[in-house]
């Protein structure tokens, strides 16, 4: 099923290492039928993406809000949407999730190392919230724990004479 001449859209943080997995996901998009292949990365990412025989390149970050490059994507209204993970899992990348799920891409495709997997909007929904919920939860205990520190140096610093206390 090919995407009728549509465009691909790459996903991807460029780590090193990532350059056999990237042409792969590069291969994927075009054997799906794309015509062009567009990259989204970051300004560090860049240089190791020019050298893949991408159709374009849109650079998220310095200055470029979120919402624009979301708007850039859907603009160019992709097919398919292929992310690409570093590990051997599909661990991580929030970020290029939710990217693959605002582009309007009708499929995603999630290519590892170790191997690819298709993946519904739906799931893909599921995924970005549930990983969105977990890093709020993670940033609320950090939260918590910062006041509770607070707190217990602010009750120290009064127990030991207030904030006009000499020190030793």
């Amino acid at each position: 099923m090919g995407t009728n001449g549509a465009a691909g859209l790459l996903l991807t943080f460029a780590r090193r290492g990532e350059d056999a997995t990237i042409r792969q996901a590069v291969s994927r998009l075009r054997s799906e039928g794309a015509a062009s292949v567009i990259g989204v990365g970051t300004p560090v990412s860049a240089p190791a993406l020019s050298g893949i025989g991408l159709g374009e390149l849109i650079l998220y970050g310095e200055g470029r809000s979120a919402s624009a490059v979301v708007h850039e994507m859907r603009r160019r209204r992709p097919a398919m949407a292929a992310i690409v993970y570093s590990g051997a899992g599909y661990a991580g990348h929030l970020k290029l999730e939710a990217l693959a799920l605002l582009s309007g891409a009708r499929r995603v495709q999630r290519i590892a190392p170790a191997g690819s997997s298709a993946i519904g909007r739906a799931s893909l929904a599921a995924i970005v919230l549930a990983k969105g919920l977990c890093a709020c939860g993670c940033a609320a205990v950090g939260a918590a724990i910062c006041t509770v520190a607070f707190v217990c140096l602010t009750l120290r610093q009064i127990t030991a004479g207030g904030s006009r206390a000499s020190r030793p």
